[in-house]
């Protein structure tokens, strides 16, 4: 049965597109439409191209009219589709951080890596085989660039913390930020509490704390009136999500420095699960530890196996 497209305008132009990875509302991309011309700001998996099509019909944009292509980093819920997608969109260009650019161009060791983490049964059902995207199709992108789409004008910002080889795009018109997993996960449906809940996603391998913390300083000297997370949505609150998300790598950073079994990433995602719990219960979160523990799973395994490959590193060095 075909899927119906889910999608939030949120005006200026601006479609967010629930990629429906492993649940609604988990991740997103965003639809950005300017003039006659249109950009996907990430793009969900491979398994996400159809519904990425209905809404783009559905705003009466045909594919030749989308310019850019633009995966925030090369994690597959934000680029896993994007082969796939630019062999759709024939004037298609696809912007990438320099780090990441050959990941797009031949995507081998991407797949393995992300197969590695999530393993087979998982990967397949959930991202599907990755395409290559030519390289004559790909621009590499760098801290400091301006995109023109339309009449509007967008910046790169490189946002290293989450990933060395992730930018940040930051539009003028809307006062947004696209932040990929660089500004954290605020899922809405857990916002619910007398405060937001965010989280950092800490997912192996390239975990940074201290370049985490400078990133968030930057992105806040733009003085954004929004946020856009692919994990999930528009959040205007966002000074107070940035405080929260600092003390949450700081929390991070200590529990996995004060935890002994640095063999069992299971016993740390317990830890952090905990703790997860613990937080929305101190914001009055209306959902029990039941709801919280089912919706959070599958990140707080990803951010155990990260958070121990990044100290692990460390102590080896």
């Amino acid at each position: 049965m075909k899927k119906s497209a889910r999608w939030i305008d949120y005006g200026h132009g601006v479609s967010c597109i629930d990629t429906e990875l492993f649940r609604s509302g988990l991740a997103s991309c965003y639809l950005m439409i300017d003039g006659d011309e249109a950009a996907f700001i990430d793009t969900g998996t491979r398994n996400s191209l159809p519904l990425l099509m209905q809404v783009l019909s559905a705003h009466g944009v045909s594919p030749g009219q989308v310019r850019w292509v633009m995966p925030t980093h090369v994690h597959l819920d934000h680029a896993g589709g994007a082969g796939a997608l630019m062999q759709q969109l024939p004037n298609a260009t696809l912007l990438i951080h320099e780090r990441g650019a050959a990941h797009m161009i031949n995507p081998e060791k991407l797949q393995a890596g992300s197969l590695a983490v999530y393993g087979e049964a998982r990967y397949e059902a959930a991202f599907g085989s990755l395409v290559p995207v030519p390289a004559s199709r790909v621009q590499v992108v760098h801290d400091g660039d301006n995109i023109r789409l339309g009449l509007r004008e967008l910046a790169i910002i490189d946002t290293p913390g989450h990933a060395r080889h992730h930018y940040v795009v930051w539009d003028r018109k809307s006062r947004g930020l696209f932040c990929g997993d660089s500004f954290g996960v605020s899922y809405p449906e857990l916002n619910d509490g007398i405060r937001p809940f965010i989280f950092p996603p800490s997912t192996p391998v390239q975990f940074d704390p201290s370049a985490w913390h400078s990133t968030i300083n930057r992105l806040m000297e733009f003085n954004p009136a929004c946020v856009y997370l692919t994990h999930f949505g528009k959040h205007e609150n966002v000074a107070e999500l940035a405080a929260d998300l600092h003390t949450q790598i700081d929390a991070y950073v200590r529990m996995v420095q004060a935890f002994d079994g640095v063999s069992d990433s299971e016993d740390l995602a317990s830890l952090l699960m905990q703790h997860s719990v613990d937080e929305l219960a101190s914001r009055r979160s209306r959902h029990d530890a039941g709801d919280i523990r089912r919706l959070l799973s599958g990140d707080m395994d990803l951010n155990a196996q990260g958070l121990l490959h990044w100290i692990r590193r460390g102590r080896a060095a």
